[in-house]
């Protein structure tokens, strides 16, 4: 079955990288064991020069965290990855236009609220 085709406004684009920015800063501070790495994850973005001691500073941490928080961050960068394509925002179940409140509430979704329902109840 194609997927529909789902176009976010620039607007809509930035406001949800930002929550899934931040989703990823609040998972790694909640591991970093010293201010020195809570510094590394304030650092600039994509681009910059200090990209490599950044990266470094978050294999480290993400080494560290716990299975539930470990799944949680891959859910974040696998968003932010689709962000940029027409597939973000669209159910990898049943292939419809996720809602567009869930999507703020939990920018990181895969899958509309009925077939997360599923999900969950699934073995």
């Amino acid at each position: 079955m194609s997927r529909p085709a789902r176009r976010l406004s620039p607007g809509l684009t930035a406001e949800l990288r930002a929550r899934l920015l931040e989703a990823r800063r609040t998972l790694l501070r909640a591991v970093a064991a010293t201010d020195e790495e809570v510094a590394g994850l304030d650092a600039p973005g994509p681009g910059d020069s200090t990209d490599r001691a950044a990266a470094a500073s978050i294999t480290s941490l993400v080494s560290r965290l716990a299975g539930h928080d470990k799944r949680e961050l891959d859910e974040v960068a696998a968003a932010l990855r689709r962000l940029g394509s027409v597939g973000y925002g669209v159910c990898e179940s049943c292939g419809k236009p996720i809602a567009l409140p869930r999507l703020r509430a939990v920018p990181a979704t895969r899958f509309c609220l009925a077939c997360q329902e599923v999900e969950e109840v699934a073995p």
